[in-house]
């Protein structure tokens, strides 16, 4: 979409927002959010609006625009859509542009509707969403569609389970077909259990599956993991790296979560790697000070090693976040990789921020930040980011 195209899109959210704004009016209270963030590159950014009144309050609009960021990076309307809600959140109806994603089925844009509610039987949830999948370019969509759906159970205090199904069609053709299943919850007080996963049914296979422990007591808490994932499954068939084949990966780790002192949290991460027939292994140790009880400011410094198929490196990380006024707030991140062999691509790779931002007790709210990295891919660069909010609650 050009940039152009994208204003039009703009546009066209603002009149989607107007007509939830117009008919509740007069009703009270109106809410109306819109924030906009711009580049140092004019015109470029992201528009984001909301809207709801208690006139209608079964009855809302979201928008989210991409105006672009550079000459190779055009605009695209990301979500446009009206919802309707029960007014017992027992129901819920999306239309427009948004993202799908019911349960472990995997996460879809598309173009059409959705919607969700509790059958009249025991604690069963039903959704199902269809449509149009939005593609990037001016391609044609001509037969071609998307959608699914999810039945979900509540299992008493324990948690959920639910499954899920969905299949895609391009041209009138098969193009994708998933089977998903997912189930949560507390198997005691002190154990979490979670797991996930999607069968391809198009080419039969796993697509991804994810299985999490989470145990805690008193100032520890402690996790584990596991993860596999079929890349040529979970990409679209026309992306470079299915082209290039399939390379499946497992990761298997742990977490370890320790309060230290009542403002400072430490966490050690330990994970294990196996892609295309190699081992590699990932580690860091992070901690985390907050310098007020209510944690409004806080430092933290990580330091990472990962060996990898893709990089061997070692990486330092700092952030801060400052309270430096009641209504202004400084946040930094610095990071500094050093790869093992630089081949040409030079020996470090540094990345910084810094942003501020003013909230004041008014519905105004601004926030600039300027990043500057260098990698890879670019000797030296600079961004610069500057986001404005503006909240309308009228009686």
């Amino acid at each position: 979409m050009t940039r152009a195209r994208a204003f039009t899109a703009a546009l066209f959210a603002l009149v989607v927002v107007a007509l939830v704004v117009a008919p509740v009016a007069g009703a009270e209270p109106l809410r109306l959010r819109a924030n906009a963030l711009a580049t140092a590159e004019s015109p470029a950014g992201l528009m984001t609006l909301e809207a709801s009144g208690q006139g209608r309050p079964w009855l809302a609009a979201e928008a989210l625009v991409w105006m672009g960021a550079e000459p190779d990076l055009d605009g695209n309307a990301l979500v446009v859509a009206l919802v309707a809600r029960d007014p017992d959140r027992r129901a819920q109806a999306r239309v427009g542009r948004f993202v799908a994603s019911p349960g472990a089925v995997r996460p879809t844009h598309i173009d059409g509707a959705s919607g969700r509610a509790a059958l009249p039987w025991g604690d069963v949830h039903a959704e199902a969403f269809g449509g149009v999948p939005v593609l990037s370019g001016a391609g044609g969509r001509a037969y071609s569609w998307i959608a699914g759906g999810r039945v979900s159970r509540s299992l008493g205090r324990w948690g959920s389970a639910g499954v899920g199904y969905m299949q895609r069609r391009e041209r009138g053709r098969l193009y994708d077909e998933e089977l998903a299943l997912d189930a949560g919850g507390a198997a005691t007080s002190d154990l979490d259990l979670a797991v996930r996963g999607a069968y391809d049914l198009s080419t039969p296979g796993i697509s991804e599956a994810r299985g999490l422990a989470a145990w805690r007591r008193g100032d520890y808490r402690v996790s584990g993991f596991a993860i596999h994932r079929s890349p040529s499954r979970l990409l679209p068939a026309t992306s470079l790296f299915s082209v290039l084949g399939d390379a499946p990966s497992q990761r298997v780790g742990g977490e370890v979560s320790w309060r230290a002192a009542p403002r400072l949290d430490v966490v050690g991460v330990a994970a294990g790697s196996y892609v295309a027939r190699e081992l590699g292994a990932d580690l860091e140790l992070r901690g985390t000070l907050r310098l007020d009880p209510r944690g409004r400011g806080a430092v933290s410094l990580g330091l990472r090693r990962q060996n990898a198929r893709i990089a061997d490196y070692t990486g330092l990380r700092a952030t801060g976040r400052f309270p430096v006024h009641p209504k202004f707030w400084l946040t930094s991140e610095l990071e500094v990789a050093v790869p093992d062999e630089s081949r040409g691509r030079g020996r470090v790779w540094p990345w910084g921020l810094v942003a501020l931002r003013w909230d004041p007790d008014s519905p105004w709210q601004a926030a600039i930040a300027v990043e500057s990295s260098a990698s890879p891919q670019h000797r030296a660069r600079a961004d610069a980011l500057l986001r404005v909010s503006r909240a309308w609650e009228e009686p």
